[in-house]
């Protein structure tokens, strides 16, 4: 994964910018019932963002993280799967909605705010282990 294979959810109001690559932890309200590697694939329904973009969430004992990537999970998922959370990276912040399944899926959308584009579209999540 790049950084602009981040560019949906995580850098596209950074215009290509390089950050240093380390993986930032934010400490949320995950059951542990989610716990391991989520690949997360985000589409573009408005805005210039790229079309479709993936990536890889990594969940452990409440923690999520980006891995290789200096970005922050505010937020969290609630017992029964529903996602409400922000992904921050600088000023930049993707507020994203959805739901998680304990048979390892989820849905939902994200919508840019902060920044000097605005983007929207949906995700789809798959557990990967």
């Amino acid at each position: 994964m790049t950084p602009t294979g981040l560019l949906v959810l995580a850098t596209c109001l950074m215009a290509g910018a390089l950050k240093p690559a380390y993986a930032a932890t934010k400490k949320v309200r995950v059951p542990n019932q989610y716990d391991g590697s989520w690949n997360i694939a985000a589409t573009t329904a408005q805005g210039p963002c790229s079309a479709t973009t993936t990536y890889v969430v990594q969940i452990k004992d409440s923690d999520a993280s980006v891995p290789g990537e200096d970005i922050d999970v505010n937020g969290g998922v609630s017992a029964n799967g529903a996602v409400q959370a922000t992904i921050v990276q600088g000023s930049n912040r993707v507020p994203i909605m959805g739901t998680l399944s304990l048979k390892g899926s989820g849905t939902g959308t994200w919508r840019t705010s902060g920044g000097l584009v605005e983007c929207s579209g949906s995700w789809s999540a798959k557990r990967a282990g």
